[in-house]
């Protein structure tokens, strides 16, 4: 298990980190929240609704709807977690997501005390927007993005050399209050076109902390919101919401991501501003896990360049897509508490989610045979069929068992039998024997092939009375005769990608080409089916026999069982984690040149015009050329930006443009 950081009840001292003095409340404060929890501790789960929850999230879940409580020995009857849809950006979010996110919570098993909207508080946020007016701590500005920019760049050169020349501060900081407080209502009113105008926290221009520099509290968006309709223009930052909704809600514990800790400043600076309640915040390291990417940017580009099918793509690693594959809630859960949390970057190996998929599995899914690549057996001296039990779980026969017929003519799945034998292989091969799984051993006499040398048939004998040496290898079969087997196509799921830790700039490249092979010839016995003799429905989980296990996939239908395998039987050793850091750590030199020519391969086939689309983290707007030109919040980009951006989009034009000469 992953290193714990103050595991095991340890109170309130298990969630510390970086104290601040702006974190304290007063004693009538701390008095206001007792009386409205009652004692109760709250945490809360608060995503964005603008894509699909992965893995990353499920610990995140894991951590506010349960580890948090156990880390501070919170009885269960004591504990609360709100799921708070934190929908502050309208352009990049949907009713799709909302539905989406409602749904992997409550399949992964957890209850929300009570689950909430930011934008269900838009009317009490813009009256705080509005106190910190009256009060001089935010003012209507009008400075450019390229403006914001070179201020702020300004203001980190003054952090480190007090003596570098140039005003860190917008030239409407200091604007009257009055006209501030009109201007912002004008932004209401719809009075201003985008980026004309935004509202401004004044924090501390003289920070060494970047995240204190005059963060945005308001901009203009002309977008009707998913939940909120179309009654603002004027939408809150991430920034000014997410401290005063914590601070609404009562939450006790804001825990989050890492990548978060910087913004520790600014987060209480707006709730001392406002003389808000101060939640403790606690950050911890977000999940990497091996074989994939959990960057909604990638992702995106994922679906969007069809390497994948869809969201729900057993390959993803979004929690539609793992579902999907037959990874259940109790995996899932049980992955998340084994790796814990820490607050060290590293990565876990995606053996840990396979090891817990087998365990639980093993104990839940019941046996059947079955083949994926058919070869025809005939049996020579079985003259009638035999009535076979199988049982559904070997380690515990009363369990329950079910029929199997062994008939004259069988199918074995082509990886069991080999023309060249060798003394490491157990199968079938030109005079050899092996057992018939529930049955006896046969030995091939002859073997059949089809016209382009390919083998369509053995015959053998079958030893049904023990009088041979019993062979040491065992093979699964079904019967040929049709009522006794199941048509199943077999999706076999592979690494999405080809090396453990795919590449910042490489990764594209470093996708697997045979992260699927598809055997649409496959059976499986008849025990799969319902006592009406039905399909199984979507999501059953069987063992195929040998082989792994396998679910029943959503493209199902009643002419076709399509079955996704999850995971194989053979499990390799759980690795430890490996530590990595942004210079590719822990590769050689000559994987590092590998990953470089990948990469200058794979961008030699990007469109210019595609290489930007999908960073909708970062961008909103684009020009024709595919160049963006607002931020993710809507705001026109600097010029500065603009210009370094058509640099690299020029670069790859001429890469583009030289691969198709």
């Amino acid at each position: 298990m992953a290193e714990e950081v103050g595991a095991g009840g340890g109170g309130e001292d298990s969630l510390a980190a970086r104290e601040l003095e702006s974190a304290k409340n007063s004693p009538a404060l701390e008095e206001e929240h007792r009386q409205v929890t009652k004692g109760k501790v709250r945490t809360r789960f608060p995503p964005e609704p603008n894509g699909y929850l992965h893995i990353g999230h499920a610990k995140s879940m894991h951590m506010n709807f349960h580890l948090a409580f156990e880390k501070l020995g919170v009885p269960e009857d004591m504990r609360e977690t709100v799921f708070r849809y934190d929908d502050t950006n309208p352009e990049a979010e949907s009713q799709e997501y909302i539905d989406s996110l409602r749904e992997d919570v409550e399949w992964l098993g957890w209850t929300p005390a009570q689950t909430t909207f930011t934008s269900d508080y838009f009317d009490q946020l813009y009256d705080l927007a509005v106190r910190l007016i009256r009060a001089d701590k935010a003012y209507v500005c009008h400075q450019t993005g390229e403006q914001i920019s070179k201020s702020r760049s300004i203001a980190k050169e003054k952090a480190v050399n007090p003596h570098f020349e140039g005003d860190p501060n917008s030239p409407w900081r200091d604007r009257p209050i009055e006209e501030s407080l009109r201007l912002f209502e004008d932004m209401r009113l719809g009075k201003f076109k985008e980026n004309e105008a935004t509202l401004r926290m004044k924090m501390d221009m003289s920070s060494p902390n970047f995240n204190m520099y005059d963060q945005v509290a308001y901009r203009i968006k002309f977008i009707p919101h998913p939940h909120a309709g179309d009654t603002w223009v004027v939408y809150p930052t991430y920034d000014f919401t997410h401290c005063i909704i914590d601070s609404l809600e009562h939450i006790d514990y804001s825990i989050c991501t890492l990548e978060f800790e910087t913004r520790r400043e600014s987060y209480y600076w707006v709730l001392e501003a406002l003389d808000l309640y101060r939640p403790k915040v606690y950050e911890f390291s977000r999940l990497n896990i091996t074989y994939t990417v959990l960057s909604k940017r990638k992702l995106l580009k994922l679906v969007k360049a069809k390497w994948v099918a869809g969201w729900d793509d057993p390959r993803m690693p979004t929690i539609k897509g793992l579902r999907r594959r037959g990874y259940t809630a109790d995996i899932l859960n049980a992955f998340c508490k084994d790796i814990g949390v820490t607050r060290n970057e590293n990565i876990i190996q995606y053996e840990r989610l396979q090891h817990w998929a087998r365990t639980i599995l093993n104990e839940t899914a019941k046996r059947a045979m079955g083949v994926q690549d058919p070869i025809l057996v005939t049996i020579s001296n079985l003259e009638e069929p035999v009535k076979l039990e199988s049982p559904d779980f070997p380690f515990a026969p009363e369990r329950g068992s079910h029929s199997i017929v062994l008939t004259p003519k069988i199918y074995i799945d082509a990886s069991d039998f080999r023309e060249d034998d060798s003394k490491d292989y157990f199968g079938l091969a030109p005079g050899k024997s092996a057992i018939l799984k529930y049955a006896f051993p046969v030995c091939v006499n002859e073997v059949l092939y089809n016209d382009t040398g390919d083998v369509v048939e053995l015959k053998v004998t079958a030893d049904k009375d023990g009088s041979s040496p019993k062979p040491k290898g065992a093979i699964t079969w079904v019967s040929a005769v049709p009522d006794n087997v199941v048509s199943a196509e077999f999706r076999l799921y592979n690494h999405l990608f080809t090396v453990e830790c795919p590449g910042v700039d490489t990764w594209e490249a470093e996708l697997n080409p045979l992260s699927l092979e598809v055997k649409a010839q496959g059976l499986i016995d008849t025990s799969v089916l319902t006592v009406n003799g039905q399909l199984p429905s979507v999501f059953t989980t069987f063992q195929l026999e040998r082989v792994g296990y396998f679910t029943v996939d959503p493209d199902t239908t009643s002419a076709k069982l399509v079955l996704n395998r999850v995971v194989t039987l053979k499990e390799s050793s759980v690795k430890k984690d490996v530590s990595t850091g942004a210079d590719g750590k822990g590769r050689s030199r000559k994987e590092e040149q590998a990953r470089q020519l990948l990469e200058k391969e794979a961008r030699k086939n990007l469109d210019p015009k595609d290489m930007f689309q999908a960073e909708t983290d970062k961008y909103s707007a684009f020009d024709e050329d595919g160049i963006p030109t607002k931020d993710v919040e809507g705001i026109l980009l600097s010029k500065s930006l603009v210009k370094k951006l058509k640099k690299e989009w020029e670069k790859q034009k001429r890469l583009f443009d030289s691969n198709r000469k």
